[in-house]
């Protein structure tokens, strides 16, 4: 039985590295060598179903809360709660004013919006001085950050007797035509602003402009929109993690085997693999490959400060949906922005009233927006970026961050993102 399960893993890996091309994948025996699994191919002897173990560091003192750390560091911190009209309850997080200010209802707001596997603890892990919800309050902003269904701090629903299936059954079509507008309205009231800075990364700019396509309100009331990593359609994506979800993204069967049923829980035969394929000396020097966040978009030891990767693997990955996984994959096969393709005519009726998915449209995007973007990034290589920057119609920056190794998650938590990223946004947004 354990061989042939192993015959079995072999056959599939083959086929698909077979299918991707000699030039991207292949075993990196350098690398290997010093993988904590060694060479062995019987690390791969594991259950197929067996779940995603935690590899991150979750005691408390790396794993705190985001409003936790917000009062760690000083600063003013408030929770709120929203209910989406399909009964998905979201939190946010607030800091409504600098250290030793005051409430100020005539300061301007801006929405902090987290990628894929994230939440809002991405935009305060690294600290005061360092952190963008941080600096943008020392700027004098009302900062607010949301967390999108299915995340660490966004998994319950109004429904307590919800089965799993129905629950887990979204993706970023459901964030960004229910969960944004929830939560932008939410804020547009309590703070009584009918304007809004957006900063997005990763999802957060794909949900953003999707939900345009469903609430214009949204694009009318946004006075700047910055996008990091930002996307649409990825077909030239070089994630491995990815490419394996886009070669079975039919086999439904075999994606909820090996990647988890409702929630996305890849098996660890899986995570050892997609190691072996992009792990570097210093990625495992450093721990992270284990961890599947860092597999999707990538390492930089130029960005990456090491003292700081406990935190961060105390907080990712915070968690999505398999369907969600499977939409990327959509993307990369079909190269559209398009809706979740259901798998059949019957149950594309039922989503969509209509046998296919709907391809959403780029000329209501009216906002300015403004582009940073790595040379290095897995999840959205110069290409596709170079393809959203040219449909906007209102592009007002599209700027790529002056460091070749820079990647996707270096967004979040680069050493020098004040000086590449952050700082030449705020130095934008005061323009608009």
């Amino acid at each position: 039985m354990e061989f042939t399960t192993l015959i079995v893993k072999s056959v599939i890996l083959v086929n698909f590295l077979s299918s991707q091309g000699s030039s991207r994948y292949h075993v990196n025996v350098a690398v290997m060598e010093t993988h904590p699994m060694g060479n062995e191919i019987a690390a791969w002897d594991l259950e197929l179903q067996e779940p995603m173990k935690e590899r991150n560091v979750r005691d408390h003192e790396h794993s705190k809360p985001t409003d936790e750390m917000i009062i760690d560091a000083g600063y003013p911190s408030e929770t709120h709660t929203v209910v989406t009209d399909d009964g998905y309850i979201l939190t946010l997080h607030r800091i409504p004013h600098d250290v030793g200010g005051t409430y100020n209802r005539t300061r301007p707001v801006v929405f902090l919006q987290h990628g894929l596997l994230s939440s809002s603890a991405d935009w305060v892990v690294t600290g005061p001085g360092k952190a963008l919800a941080f600096l943008l309050s020392d700027q004098g902003y009302d900062v607010w950050m949301g967390n999108y269904r299915g995340n660490t701090y966004s998994n319950q629903h109004v429904n307590k007797d919800i089965d799993k299936k129905t629950y887990w059954a979204f993706t970023w079509d459901e964030m960004a035509e229910h969960d944004l507008p929830t939560m932008l309205s939410h804020m547009m009231e309590v703070t009584g602003q009918d304007t809004f800075y957006y900063i997005g990364h990763s999802m957060g700019t794909l949900t953003y402009y999707t939900a345009c396509n469903y609430h214009h309100w949204i694009q009318n009331a946004t006075r700047l929109m910055v996008g990091y990593g930002a996307h649409t359609a990825v077909p030239h994506i070089t994630s491995p993690v990815f490419k394996l979800l886009a070669y079975f993204a039919k086999n439904l069967q075999w994606i909820s085997d090996n990647f988890g049923v409702n929630k996305f829980l890849p098996s660890n035969w899986l995570i050892q693999w997609w190691a072996s394929e992009v792990c570097t000396v210093e990625m495992i020097s450093q721990g992270v490959c284990g961890n599947i966040l860092f597999l999707v978009g990538g390492y930089n030891k130029n960005e990456m400060n090491n003292t700081m990767l406990p935190y961060l693997l105390g907080h990712v990955p915070a968690g999505t949906s398999v369907r969600n996984m499977l939409h990327y994959g959509q993307s990369v096969n079909t190269g559209a922005w398009a809706g979740y393709d259901c798998g059949s005519d019957q149950l594309n009726l039922r989503r969509w009233n209509s046998t296919r998915p709907p391809t959403y449209k780029y000329d209501v995007i009216t906002a300015p927006v403004a582009l940073f973007w790595g040379e290095n990034d897995w999840l959205v290589v110069p290409e596709d970026e170079a393809a959203l920057a040219g449909k906007l119609p209102n592009l007002v920056l599209n700027q790529r961050v002056d460091e070749d190794a820079y990647t996707h998650l270096d967004f979040l938590w680069g050493m020098h993102n004040m000086e590449k990223v952050y700082g030449p946004t705020m130095e934008l947004m005061e323009k608009y």
